[in-house]
C-alpha cells in the first residue's frame, strides 16, 4: 500500500486574495502558485477567526455550529467573550479534520499563534500535539500586561462585571464633558498599550519562533517517513494592529467606524502598507518553513496548502479590519494547494475561477487521500457562501452600555457596534454574489468578476437574486 502524503496547512491569518495574488514581491507563495492549483475565488466560511477555524475543521458551516455563531454582544454577560473566557468554538468530541487524519494514522500538530486556536477553545480537537505559541511571542515583551490579562481571566466574569461597575461608579460622578475626555483618553492610551503589548511596530509577531518551534519538533519528535504527518500552521503577521511609521496612527477601529476620528486616505494609505510589509515578511518566513520541511525529509511526498481564515478591509464599503459583513475584502482569501515530490513542487500550473467554500476542506482532503489523488478537487465547489454572524469584539459592551447615557463616545462606538453585530451573508453562484442583509438593509448583488463591488446590478438581475437565495434557504435553512 502507498504511503499517504504528508499535509501541511500553512494558515496566513487574515489575508485576502486580492492582496496576495500577482504580489511579486511575494516570491515563495507565488512560486507555490505557478507549481500547484490556485483558486481564484476561494471563499472564507466566516468574518473572524473562531467561526472560520472552527468550520475549516469540522466541514460545518458556521451558523450550524452554536458557539462559533452565538452573539457576541452577550446582554454584558461575559459567559461567551472569547478574550476574557475560554470559551468552547466546537462541541467536545467533534470529528474534525485533524481528528480524522489522526484515524489514518497521521501524527498531527497545529501550531497557533492566534490567541482564539488553542486547547482552551476546542479548535485543537484531534490534533496530537499542539502548540499554543501567541502568549510566548505576542506578550513576552509585555510581562506586567500579560499578566494582568491572565489575571482577568482567571478570576472570571464576575470579578470583571465588578470591575466595569466600580469604573462606571466613579464615571457617574463626573460632569459629562469630563467623561468623554477621560474615555476618549483612555481608549486611545489603551490603543497604545496593546500596540507595545503585541509588537505592532514589528515585523515578526511570532513567526520566527513559530519556524524554530516546528524545526524542534521534527527533530525531537523523531520524524519519520513512515507515518504521514498534518501540520496546521497559523501566522498572525497580517493581522492588525500595523507597523505604521507614523506611530501617532490610532489603529482602534472603532474610533474611525463610529465617526469619531475620520478615516482619511492617509491613515488607510499607511496601515495597507504597514499590511504590505508584513505580507512580504511573512513570505520569507514561509519560505524558511518549506526548507525546514525539506530537510526534514517532510517535503519528500507532500501536499502543501497556503489559505487564510478571513481577509481584511481597509476603507472599502467604507470598514475597517474584519468581522464586519462579507464583501470581498474579508470573504475572498488565498487558496493554493502545491504537490512535493522528492523535495521539489510539482509543476502543475493550474487555475481554478469557480468560487469554492473553505468548510469543505476536510471533505477535500478526505476526497483526495481516498481517490489517491495529488490534490484538492472539485469536494470544495457547491454550497459556498460567507456568513457574518457578528463582531468579536465584545469585551467592553456591558461598560458601553452603562455609559452610553452619560458620554457621547460611548454611546457612538456602542452604537457602532450594534450596527455591525447584524447577520449577513455573501452568497456564491459561477456568476454572481447576493449579499442578503436579513431585512437590516436592502440586499446587493454584484458579478463575480467585479473584484471591486463597484456596481451593484440588483435591479437588473432580481429573479436569479431570489432564486439564490430560496436556494440558500433551501440548503441551509439561513
Amino acid at each position: 500500500m502507498a504511503r499517504l502524503p504528508n499535509i501541511i496547512v500553512f494558515m496566513l491569518d487574515t489575508a485576502r486574495a486580492s492582496d496576495v495574488y500577482g504580489n511579486r514581491s511575494l516570491t515563495n507563495i507565488s512560486r507555490l502558485a505557478n507549481h500547484g492549483v490556485y483558486y481564484k475565488n476561494a471563499i472564507s466560511p466566516g468574518t473572524w477567526t473562531a467561526p472560520s477555524h472552527a468550520s475549516m475543521f469540522s466541514g460545518k458551516h458556521v451558523s450550524k455550529i452554536g458557539a462559533a455563531s452565538r452573539n457576541m454582544l452577550s446582554n454584558g454577560t461575559f459567559k461567551i467573550d472569547p478574550w476574557f473566557v475560554k470559551t468552547k468554538f466546537l462541541p467536545d468530541q467533534t470529528d474534525t479534520i485533524a481528528s480524522y487524519l489522526s484515524s489514518k494514522g497521521y501524527s498531527t500538530v497545529l501550531m497557533s499563534n492566534n490567541p482564539f486556536v488553542n486547547r482552551f477553545t476546542n479548535l485543537s480537537i484531534g490534533f496530537n500535539h499542539t502548540y499554543d505559541l501567541w502568549s510566548k511571542t505576542n506578550m513576552s515583551k509585555r510581562t506586567l500586561f500579560r499578566d494582568k490579562v491572565v489575571s482577568l481571566l482567571e478570576k472570571g466574569s464576575s470579578a470583571r462585571v465588578k470591575m466595569m461597575d466600580a469604573s462606571y461608579a466613579v464615571a457617574r460622578l463626573m460632569p459629562k464633558p469630563v467623561l468623554d475626555h477621560i474615555y476618549l483618553d483612555l481608549r486611545i492610551r489603551m490603543d497604545r498599550g496593546v500596540a507595545k503589548a503585541d509588537r505592532t511596530y514589528m515585523l515578526d509577531r511570532g513567526a520566527s519562533y513559530t519556524n524554530s518551534v516546528l524545526k524542534g519538533h521534527l527533530k525531537s519528535k523523531g520524524y519519520s517517513n513512515i507515518i504521514p504527518s498534518f501540520f496546521f500552521i497559523n501566522y498572525i503577521e497580517a493581522h492588525e494592529n500595523y507597523p505604521v511609521r507614523n506611530k501617532e496612527i490610532i489603529q482602534d477601529k472603532w474610533l474611525y467606524l463610529s465617526g469619531i476620528r475620520e478615516f482619511s486616505e492617509d491613515i488607510r494609505a499607511e496601515l495597507h502598507r504597514g499590511y504590505m510589509r508584513r505580507l512580504k515578511y511573512l513570505d520569507s518566513k514561509v519560505g524558511s518553513a518549506l526548507e525546514i520541511l525539506r530537510n526534514g525529509g517532510v517535503l519528500d511526498d507532500a501536499i502543501v496548502i497556503i489559505t487564510s481564515d478571513h481577509g481584511q478591509f481597509f476603507g472599502e464599503h467604507g470598514m475597517l479590519y474584519h468581522s464586519q459583513p462579507p464583501y470581498s475584502g474579508v470573504s475572498n482569501v488565498p487558496l493554493i494547494s502545491t504537490r512535493y515530490k522528492d523535495g521539489k513542487a510539482v509543476r502543475e500550473s493550474k487555475r481554478i475561477d469557480r468560487p469554492v467554500s473553505l468548510t469543505y476542506l476536510p471533505r477535500a482532503i478526505s476526497d483526495m487521500l481516498k481517490r489517491g489523488s495529488t490534490n484538492l478537487n472539485g469536494s470544495m465547489f457547491g454550497n459556498v457562501f460567507s456568513e457574518h454572524t457578528g463582531i468579536s469584539e465584545g469585551w467592553d459592551e456591558y461598560l458601553l452600555r452603562k455609559l452610553s447615557s452619560r458620554s457621547k463616545y460611548a454611546d457612538m462606538i456602542y452604537k457602532a457596534k450594534m450596527r455591525y453585530n447584524r447577520r449577513a451573508v455573501a452568497i456564491y453562484t459561477d456568476r454572481f454574489k447576493l449579499m442578503h442583509f436579513y431585512g437590516a438593509k436592502r440586499d446587493e448583488m454584484y458579478s463575480i468578476d467585479d473584484e471591486n463591488e463597484e456596481s451593484d446590478i440588483l435591479s437588473r438581475n432580481r429573479s436569479e437574486a431570489t432564486n439564490t437565495l430560496s436556494a440558500y434557504r433551501t440548503r441551509v435553512g439561513g
